[in-house]
């Protein structure tokens, strides 16, 4: 798959703190990316350099094969769609006004709003099942649906990659499963690239075309999830034991942490009362 966000030598920092350090990377276009890793790996700092909210101390994030630094702002809006972790809500603001935010990229002085940028405001609604939630405010809405909205803004602006950091944090399964198949669709029938960071290694593996898993600021592995993730990869960045068996429902990898606790009931004896038995 030809690559549409590369890093080459990719090194970033907070102040005297290192993330990255030389990280050389391709995520491949029309794919849904999944980043996994541990807590302060590099995830998000990953993430947010690619989508130039951060600058990197040396090396180059490319987008098509140019430097993302060269390109003028305007057209990198045009191209990347940017979700961040909690975003905040303008008090009062309504879901139509929200997602007419995304097309201030196509805005100018002398171009205000249109008649395109209203399809495109409907069609973006439609495609993230908010469009009967319109008129409601943003702050009466449930997490998942917010989601939604916050993702159909990044839709409005019309960009062939969505990037989303932590897209499912906070929000309960029903809602998790709710806002990662509306990314899995919209990757599958509107060919976008999708890039998320997720915490859930087995919904990395059942969304993902493609996981990128990441440990202390390197890349470990990368590639389609029925090939990276294994036993020995689980170990290796989560520090888990674990088996890897296929999902019952989609064949993808599941998995499975191995029992760790010396108190648990061997199987096939049954606990004795007031004994605790492992649930893994």
């Amino acid at each position: 798959m030809t690559p549409l966000l590369s890093t080459r030598d990719l090194a970033v920092g907070y102040e005297s703190r290192t993330v990255l350090d030389g990280l050389d990377l391709d995520l491949p276009a029309d794919a849904f990316t999944v980043i996994v890793g541990p807590n302060a790996c590099g995830k998000s700092t990953l993430l947010r350099t690619m989508a130039r909210l951060l600058s990197p101390r040396r090396g180059a994030v490319l987008l098509d094969g140019t430097a993302i630094r060269d390109l003028p702002t305007r057209e990198v809006a045009r191209r990347l769609g940017v979700l961040p972790q909690s975003p905040l809500v303008p008090e009062g603001i309504t879901v139509a006004d929200l997602v007419g935010r995304g097309r201030q990229p196509y805005q100018r002085w002398w171009r205000q709003w249109s008649a395109a940028d209203g399809r495109a405001v409907e069609a973006a609604m439609a495609m993230a099942d908010v469009a009967g939630l319109a008129e409601r405010p943003v702050d009466t809405l449930s997490g998942g649906q917010r989601q939604r909205v916050w993702i159909a803004m990044t839709l409005a602006q019309d960009t062939e990659a969505l990037l989303l950091d932590e897209p499912t944090t906070f929000l309960d399964l029903a809602h998790q499963v709710e806002v990662l198949d509306l990314l899995h669709r919209l990757r599958a029938e509107r060919g976008r690239t999708v890039v998320a960071v997720l915490h859930d290694l087995n919904q990395a593996a059942r969304y993902a075309d493609h996981v990128v898993a990441m440990r202390a600021g390197t890349v470990v592995a990368a590639g389609p999830p029925r090939e990276i993730i294994t036993a020995d990869l689980v170990r290796d960045v989560f520090g888990l034991d674990c088996v890897v068996v296929p999902c019952p429902v989609t064949g993808a990898p599941l998995v499975v942490p191995a029992r760790t606790h010396s108190s648990a009931t061997p199987a096939g004896v049954p606990a004795q009362a007031g004994s605790s038995v492992d649930d893994a």
